[in-house]
Parts: C-alpha cells; structure tokens; sequence
C-alpha cells in the first residue's frame, strides 16, 4: 500500500456500504471499515411492547435512528401491524425508515433535510392535519434530546422509549494513525454521533487534534454534522436539503476530489 494513497474511514461495517468501498477504492485509495460499536436491547423494549397493544388515539410514533425501526419492526410485526398502520409513522431518513417500509407500511420523512431539527419541524407542519397531539419516541440509550425538546416547546408532548442501547467495541485505528502520521489526505464518513464517539474513544488526545484539524469529516445528517463540530473537526461537513439516499453520492463526491487532487 503506496503510503501516498488516500484513506477512507467508513465508520460502520453495513453490507449497504459495499458499493461506496469498491467506489473509493477504484478511484485509487485505501478503504478502512471500523465496526465502533453494536446495540443491544433496551430497558424500555417490554414498555413499547404494552404500549402498542393500546395506543391513544392522536398519537404518532417517531424515530431516528434505524436501529429503532428495526426493534419496532421485530416486536410490532406482525401482532400489532394493525395498531400502528393507525397511527403516523416518522423517520428522520429513507435508512432510518426501511425496516418499517419495507413491511409496507408509509414513514413521512422530511424533505428539507436530515437530522432530528428537519423531522421535529417536519413532524410540527403535519401535526394539525393528522390531529396529532402526542409523540411516542423510539429512541437508544445515548440519545440526543433534539427532537423531545422540539416537540415539547411546541406544545406536544413526548413519551421515549430507550428500546436499544450502545456498547462501544475495540476496533483498530491503526491503518488512521499511520495515516494521519504520515500526512496522507484521510475522507472520514460519519454515520452518528455515537461513531464520532466510537472512534475518538480509541484516539490519543495527539492523534485526535491531527484527525480534528486534517481529516475530511462526512456527516449523515444534522444531528451528527453538529456533534462533529463539537468535536472540533475543521473540515466538517454534511448534505444539505437531501435525503440519506444522497449520502453515498456525497461521499464519493469528497473521494474523488481528495483522490484527484495533485499531491
């Protein structure tokens, strides 16, 4: 491996990344893929389980992760399919949406972009027309409070439900070290705050001020471009006004510019 090579960090191992791997590596440069964390299940599982058995009416349910779709489809589907084919469905991407869609049931997403501000004001817009006066809020354990608080100063009240949990995993960073140490142009896609996390957790303070100020870093949606600036990543950046669909595109888009730029 020619240490002039770019790197690309994908911060998951999601066989749906397949194609941006080989993508990145037929524009010429090393692809690492880190599995930073798993997730397990949730104190509040058996809660939603009671919950959906009786719903109030006026009620929607929302999430944004896709790890909160797929627990809801596993204990919803099918005994309590109809139950929620009453109630409006939001996810804050087409991702974060699948496992429930694919069962064939519709999920507003919003259109403005990704992120939890994009559903929470998408969710506030359709409140009146579907009568919604309550949220039910899948969400894990490490959760931001973006959404609940959006909602709350709107005047509808949230119930969460903590139905997954996130336990950190001991990947290597090494092939990112020697990267990074020896100046080479590093692409760094970020599919959550919990992989920013999950990957700064492995970092000495050193090597996380180099990633911080070199590294081009990619993020999903909103919620996880914001926890990147938090972190004091200086060439941050996200989608804007897109579905996660696009997000592929805009990663390669950042590939290819890296990879073809004079070194």
């Amino acid at each position: 491996m020619s240490e002039a090579l770019p790197l690309v960090v994908l911060t998951r191992r999601e066989s749906s990344d397949d194609p941006l791997a080989r993508a990145a590596e037929e524009e010429g440069c090393e692809v690492v893929r880190l599995a930073l964390f798993e997730t397990k299940p949730g104190a509040q599982v058996d809660a939603l389980v009671r919950w959906l058995a009786a719903p109030q009416p006026g009620t929607a349910l929302a999430w944004t992760s896709r790890r909160a779709a797929t627990v809801l489809a596993e204990v919803a589907l099918p005994n309590h399919r109809t139950a929620i084919e009453r109630l409006p469905l939001f996810a804050v991407g087409e991702e974060s949406a699948s496992p429930i869609a694919a069962a064939g049931l519709p999920v507003s997403l919003p259109a403005t972009g990704l992120g939890a501000g994009h559903l929470a004001s998408h969710l506030i817009d359709r409140a009146p027309a579907l009568g919604i006066r309550r949220v039910a809020f899948l969400h894990g354990d490490r959760a931001l409070s973006e959404l609940p608080e959006s909602l709350a100063r709107s005047g509808i009240p949230v119930d969460r439900f903590e139905v997954y949990r996130t336990a950190y995993l001991e990947a290597d960073p090494a092939p990112l070290i020697r990267a990074l140490d020896a100046r080479r142009p590093c692409v760094v896609a970020y599919y959550s705050p919990s992989g920013i996390a999950g990957l700064e957790r492995l970092l000495e303070p050193i090597v996380a001020e180099a990633l911080h100020a070199e590294a081009v870093a990619l993020a999903r949606g909103e919620t996880t471009y914001q926890a990147l600036l938090r972190w004091g990543y200086t060439h941050a950046n996200r989608p804007v006004g897109t579905r996660a669909g696009s997000f592929d595109s805009f990663v390669r888009d950042a590939v290819q510019s890296v990879a073809r730029s004079p070194r």
